[in-house]
């Protein structure tokens, strides 16, 4: 039972298109770049609803798809799902848990029973005791809106935003546990077990990957304007915070960024590297210093409208009151906040120690999913072949 401790909390909302959700033939060019088929299968609604079943059946522990220990023996990020469910008009709503050991602030430890399931009860991250029952880390919340080709994120005060690692949870969880009958198939082998995919029509051929990824939605309008920051923009202001502690001097760095790519993966190391020079050099001043320091790097850059659309997905967990932003000067000095160009409403629930429930977060977005979902422009078939640059294939 979810114990109320404020009187509102704010969950901002942030839209995101779906690019690719399905079974996909991938061929790779000499330059990098990749042709990608059509969709060959399993579809968003079929996958979200092959998890929620998988979910169901297992400890929490046990809905990581990918081990706790990194092939450098390093701490990865780790991602569980404390709850998924579908709802009667094809939404879902799910529910990850986000254990980042370089980002302890607001740490909770979520108190699991005998049986591996949560029990509802946390600890903060002042507790003087704890146990291998706890598992450390933050929510995160996801609407997920099949027929609408969009997720939306819901990030408040006391959760996080990293649809990064949502992506990649849900690309694990197909890749390499779910089962689905005529299109995957298990080879074990002596240190892991192979799984290939194919189609029902063409079962032996087994040269297909699956794919789901995400791309920030910017309002129909604002591409052109963009444009225009793009040529005016003569250097930018990342600002972001970080903290300090004996954690984070010795954090390391590869355990975040082990996983991203592009400015993601630079902004990330950048920032990393500032928690690390000021906690060397300026420690907490005293014991009621709440170690978060605020930082502001300026660089000498004129973003390309790719790289500015990268942004705008790296941005997507900035509160719209916070000190994390990036900010695009011109020559003349005037200064514009990425947080402008993206679609963000926002919902009020009452604050609560344990993480939200699906139900409960469901029941306010859909009071007002007509109000929400056509601010997002309509966005183009998933499905149709393109050429994309070279990069990850998560």
């Amino acid at each position: 039972m979810s114990k109320f401790k404020r009187e509102h909390n704010y969950g901002h909302l942030n839209f995101f298109e779906i690019e690719r959700s399905g079974l996909y033939r991938v061929q790779r060019k000499s330059s990098g770049d990749e042709i990608i088929s059509k969709n060959h299968g399993l579809g968003t609604t079929e996958v979200f609803r092959a998890l929620v079943k998988w979910v169901k059946g297992r400890g929490f522990k046990e809905t990581a798809p990918w081990p706790s220990k990194g092939e450098a023996d390093n701490d990865p990020v780790m991602c569980y799902c404390r709850e998924i469910k579908e709802f009667p008009n094809g939404d879902f709503m799910v529910v990850l848990w986000k254990h980042d050991p370089t980002d302890t602030r607001g740490f909770r430890g979520l108190e699991l029973g005998t049986d591996g399931r949560p029990t509802g009860n946390y600890i903060t991250n002042g507790a003087s005791s704890t146990g291998e029952n706890y598992v450390w880390g933050h929510p995160c919340y996801y609407w997920i809106i099949p027929d609408k080709n969009m997720v939306v994120s819901v990030k408040f005060d006391d959760s996080k935003c990293d649809s990064e690692l949502m992506q990649k949870w849900v690309n694990y969880c197909v890749r390499y546990r779910l089962k689905f009958t005529g299109y995957n198939s298990r080879q074990p082998g002596d240190s892991e077990t192979r799984i290939n995919f194919s189609t029902p029509a063409n079962p032996e051929t087994y040269n297909l990957i699956y794919r789901f990824s995400t791309n920030i939605k910017i309002f129909k309008t604002s591409e052109e304007h963009l444009e225009r920051i793009c040529e005016t923009t003569k250097y930018m202001l990342l600002r972001n915070e970080v903290i300090v502690s004996d954690a984070a001097k010795d954090a390391e760095v590869k355990a975040s960024i082990s996983e991203r790519g592009g400015l993601d993966a630079a902004n990330i190391e950048i920032f990393n590297y500032f928690q690390t020079f000021m906690t060397k050099f300026f420690p907490k001043a005293k014991e009621a210093d709440d170690n978060i320091r605020k930082v502001e790097i300026k660089l000498e850059a004129t973003p390309s409208i790719e790289q500015m659309k990268e942004l705008l997905s790296y941005s997507s967990g900035f509160s719209e009151n916070g000190w994390a932003d990036i900010i695009f000067i011109d020559e003349n000095e005037n200064g514009t906040s990425i947080k402008q160009h993206r679609i963000v409403e926002r919902i009020v629930l009452p604050p609560a120690i344990d993480a939200y429930s699906c139900d409960q977060l469901y029941k306010v977005v859909s009071e007002a999913r007509d109000t929400f979902l056509p601010l997002a422009s309509v966005v183009e078939d998933a499905n149709e072949p393109s050429v994309l640059g070279a990069g990850k294939t998560s």
